[in-house]
């Protein structure tokens, strides 16, 4: 008897401590709660709603999963960030190559690409300010 006693403390206390079975719980309680609600309006046939039984299904995994975690101790799977940064970093290099690919204006800007003889005179004459003079 003090076995069942023991181990009813031991799963007390991880249901205290453990935030990943409180919010699979919360979550489980969440579904459950919608899917009521759901299944109480008239014109709704739970054993035919897709929605309900999703609901319903989300609360049991949730359920499941809370129970696993408090069985053996599991706590929530920390996020790596690592993975996360180089996916943005690739996809703002990829989407740098594509812009620098499509504008010619802006690859010479950054690139210190050459102009034809054409665009240095024509912009040559747009940098001179023009000359007045002055009025004795």
């Amino acid at each position: 008897m003090a076995s069942k006693a023991d181990r009813a403390g031991t799963y007390a206390q991880r249901l205290l401590e453990n935030d990943y079975v409180q919010e699979n719980i919360l979550r489980a309680a969440d579904s459950l709660r919608a899917a009521y609600r759901r299944a109480s309006k008239r014109r709704v046939e739970p054993t035919r709603d897709e929605k309900f039984r999703g609901q319903v299904r989300d609360a049991a995994l949730s359920l499941r999963e809370a129970a696993s975690a408090l069985q053996t101790g599991r706590r929530k799977p920390k996020r790596k960030k690592g993975r996360r940064l180089a996916i943005v970093l690739g996809i703002g290099i990829a989407g740098a190559a594509v812009a620098l690919a499509a504008n010619e204006e802006l690859r010479n800007r950054i690139l210190g690409g050459t102009r034809s003889p054409t665009e240095s005179s024509a912009l040559a004459s747009e940098d001179r300010e023009p000359q007045v003079a002055a009025v004795t």
